[in-house]
């Protein structure tokens, strides 16, 4: 009975020990491996998508906080004295005379806002603007403001180190200038910004302010192209009509009415409309373009721009960036006929609505600021971002 209960024991033992061992095959390891890598994709995935919208989010803050600083700026610079006396009219100027006086106050103002906020290396480098005087046969310009004397010593002593300071991204640079000079309560405006937000990408010696891409943002003092505009016709509306019946043919109120080829606008903020948003640089009304029978031309007030090219790094607008740059980087002078008697011809420096004869591929006229390319749709922009409630 024993050996018989031993047998058994010995059999069983003996058919347990060769029982094949369940494992995993080929195929099911590949699965596994599949569906680990989808998971891991989905993480990447996932972690890139919130690292992207993060970057977005402090990107607007950080233009936010730039357009919060620069505002402040630029209504100090509207309502400062002129450091500039002009020669007396006498004790019975006539209207001419007045006019073209007016006219020299707003060439001041605006060559105030160009030195003091400047967006290129000619503003910076350039020489003050010399008016002359016809009545007295006198040349006079306005003091340098210190900030300027201050933008300039910081290029002479980069030019000093062997540099040279390139267009390629100078709004950013000029950008750097401006709030390295102001203070934000008890800090440097520059305090706010992370220190990877503070570059030299081109090697120029000329610091930047970069958005949190990683890319130099672009600064137009002045960017009307960036408002709405008129197209080819150079009308608002249907040319030489007057659509909205209000008594002025081809004015901005007509934007977008009748047969037209009208340009549409990427700001937020910025009107076209002089009667709603008159030129605060020329508070006397005396840009000749006010009395030349083109409404469509009237100056209206402008706002700074703040710009990020966004994700795709491309700005995709006249005047930020390298592609598409501009050579020769500056604001072009204009000279308009005076009717008010003389002189007969008077010059606007650096004229903030200035027409550049380059055209896009549509042949649309160029002015800073303009839409060029599809590029611009992921910008992120001062002129587009809503105030926190």
């Amino acid at each position: 009975m024993n050996r018989e209960l031993q047998a058994s024991n010995f059999s069983t033992l003996k058919s347990h020990r060769y029982l094949p061992q369940r494992g995993f095959t080929l195929i099911e390891l590949l699965v596994s491996i599949s569906i680990v890598a989808m998971l891991s994709s989905i993480l990447v995935v996932g972690h890139t998508t919130l690292r992207r919208q993060a970057d977005v989010r402090r990107c607007e803050h950080q233009v936010r906080k730039i357009d919060e600083l620069l505002l402040t700026r630029f209504n100090e610079l509207i309502n400062k004295p002129l450091p500039i006396q002009f020669p007396s009219m006498g004790p019975d100027p006539s209207p001419g005379q007045v006019a073209f006086r007016k006219t020299q106050i707003m060439i001041c103002r605006r060559e105030l806002m160009r030195m003091e906020l400047p967006d290129r290396i000619t503003d910076v480098t350039d020489v003050n603007y010399i008016f002359n005087d016809p009545t007295t046969n006198t040349q006079y310009s306005m003091m340098t403001p210190s900030s300027t004397n201050a933008f300039r010593r910081k290029a002479l002593l980069n030019a000093s180190r062997g540099n040279t300071w390139t267009e390629d991204h100078q709004g950013a640079e000029c950008l750097y200038l401006i709030l390295s000079i102001m203070q934000d309560q008890e800090a440097n405006a520059l305090d706010f910004l992370f220190p990877s937000e503070i570059g030299d990408t081109d090697g120029d010696g000329m610091l930047e302010v970069l958005d949190p891409f990683g890319n130099p943002l672009g600064f137009l003092r002045w960017a009307p192209g960036f408002s709405a505009r008129p197209g080819l016709d150079f009308a608002w509306g249907a040319p030489n009509v007057d659509d909205n019946n209000d008594g002025i043919v081809d004015n901005a109120l007509e934007f977008g009415m009748g047969n037209n080829d009208d340009y549409r606008g990427f700001s937020g903020i910025q009107g076209v409309d002089p009667a709603d948003e008159p030129d605060w640089t020329d508070v006397g009304g005396a840009d000749l373009r006010h009395y030349d029978n083109l409404p469509s031309n009237d100056p209206f007030h402008l706002y700074p721009l703040i710009c990020s090219a966004g994700p795709d790094n491309e700005f995709g607008m006249y005047g930020l960036g390298i592609n598409p740059g501009t050579p020769g980087f500056s604001y072009r002078s204009t000279t308009m006929a005076n009717p008010n008697g003389p002189p007969a011809t008077i010059p606007y420096p650096y004229d903030p609505y200035h027409f550049h004869a380059d055209t896009n591929a549509d042949g649309y006229q160029q002015q800073y600021g303009a839409f060029i390319h599809k590029g611009i749709l992921d910008n992120i922009s001062n002129h587009d971002i809503e105030e926190a409630p």
